[in-house]
């Protein structure tokens, strides 16, 4: 019956930053190459990542962030004056309400005019709304907000982080200590620390229902639990998790529409090449024949002060220049390495580069926890290093550490030494990677871009 139903139009959106919109943007991408007509709600800062054949609808005022601005050290308006001099969960709730809340009303009036556009434009035609789940801007289409054509749109929410649903068997995120444990009297812990997560966050919470409502959102003063404890998610008519249940503590309670649908496969080589190639590639790519192993070390968008972990990271395999070859993604264009920072022979720095291009020669991937940088180790079979604070790293690293892909630092700014044996164990202990490969094999039969397609075509069949 599916393949009798025309395909439907596709609305994808999500939270505007780097790290929420590429893989969003993957999945987008392919499923305008396989026919389906595809719209994207998006910052014009990143515009110009658009490809052909998707037509791009820009967020309005407010909701057009430029995250590459917003984080950089050289803002000239940074969220507050000592913005970088706050400790991170200072740094993170301030986000929280500024990036993800604030804006509430001008994503829902961008929601709304990108709806109301792609009606007009596929008059008859189904539309069904992808949402990366941490853009909060779709929620008013379930609490009680005129919607534009009248009737809600079936709507799918992309997990491209780890899912911020609360559970019985798992404590709250951004607690620092508390892992999985699975008894009982650990269950009943994190009930008691979901409710002190509540007390903390009841301001939030509070800005959030007002925000919505706001919006338009009558409803949204029935919003109930603690901030971040699963309310994005659960009003979507399916959420799909980009990861593999061997990742994630085990849990008794997922959503009924909760799917697995694996991490993204490797980016192909474009036709003209990589971009940005170093003049010293070549290194890389036959690092093999000289009996070198290739470390990869990358800090991402957000916390991009090179002394947390590029710069130990490159002392601590120094001494090993015999057999490693480092290689340095600074993670933005034109960004160099302090002046006074000297580089050890064996490393080789760059300002950016497709992790899909070097992963494949990696024997190590060493990063702060970002959950698009996990899924590259995944997609790679690279057993990884991680540390790092903010967003969902922490949470990140604990489940790296737990299901034995690698290694966790467990804090922001690692030693030298600290690193020197965190890389060496994941390079030299082969159960590393072992069990990287089995995750990545995991994936593999999940068939990501072909679990997306199918959860949206049966959408069409269920009402």
């Amino acid at each position: 019956m599916a393949n009798l139903i025309p395909k439907p139009a596709l609305l994808f959106t999500a939270h505007p930053l780097t790290g929420h919109l590429t893989p969003t943007l993957r999945i987008a991408t392919t499923l305008s190459a396989r026919g389906f007509l595809v719209y994207f709600l998006g910052p014009t800062a990143h515009r110009a990542r658009i490809p052909a054949g998707i037509t791009f609808l820009p967020l309005l005022r407010t909701a057009d962030l430029d995250d590459l601005l917003y984080y950089s050290p050289d803002n000239p308006h940074p969220p507050t004056p000592d913005y970088w001099q706050l400790l991170w969960q200072r740094r993170g709730m301030l986000d929280f309400q500024k990036t993800w809340i604030d804006v509430i009303p001008d994503e829902w009036a961008s929601v709304a005019a990108a709806l109301a556009e792609v009606r007009r434009r596929e008059a008859g035609r189904e539309v069904v709304v992808v949402a990366e789940a941490m853009f909060f801007g779709v929620m008013p289409l379930f609490l009680g907000a005129e919607v534009p054509g009248g009737s809600r749109p079936r709507t799918v929410a992309l997990s491209v982080t780890v899912p911020f649903v609360r559970s019985v068997d798992v404590p709250p995120f951004f607690v620092e200590g508390l892992g999985f444990g699975g008894s009982e009297e650990e269950r009943r812990r994190n009930g008691a620390v979901w409710e002190q997560w509540g007390a903390v966050t009841e301001g939030l919470m509070e800005r959030w229902r007002g925000k919505l409502v706001e919006a338009g959102a009558a409803g949204a003063e029935r919003l109930e639990g603690p901030f971040l404890s699963g309310q994005n998610y659960v009003c979507h008519d399916r959420i799909l998790q980009m990861g593999v249940p061997g990742l994630f503590y085990p849990r008794s309670d997922w959503p009924q529409q909760f799917k697995f649908i694996g991490v993204l496969p490797p980016a192909e080589e474009p036709a003209g090449g990589w971009p940005n190639i170093p003049p010293w590639w070549a290194e890389v790519t036959k690092a093999a024949e000289t009996r070198k192993k290739v470390v990869v070390v990358a800090q991402g968008t957000v916390e991009v002060d090179p002394s947390d972990l590029i710069i130990p990271t490159i002392q601590a395999m120094a001494p090993r220049a015999d057999n490693v070859l480092v290689v340095v993604i600074l993670g933005r264009k034109g960004a160099t390495l302090p002046e006074d920072v000297e580089v050890p022979l064996n490393a080789r720095v760059t300002d950016y580069l497709h992790y899909d291009a070097v992963l494949p020669y990696a024997s190590a991937w060493v990063h702060n926890g970002g959950y698009g940088a996990l899924q590259h180790g995944i997609a790679h079979g690279v057993p990884m290093v991680v540390t790092g604070e903010g967003q969902d790293k922490i949470e990140n690293a604990k489940r790296i550490e737990w299901c034995g892909a690698g290694v966790n630092l467990g804090r922001v700014a690692p030693g030298v030494e600290e690193v020197r044996q965190a890389v060496g164990l994941v390079l030299d202990d082969k159960k590393f990677t072992q069990k990287v490969r089995a995750l990545q094999k995991e994936s593999q039969e999940l068939e990501c871009f072909n679990a997306v397609e199918r959860e949206v075509l049966t959408l069409l069949t269920e009402y």
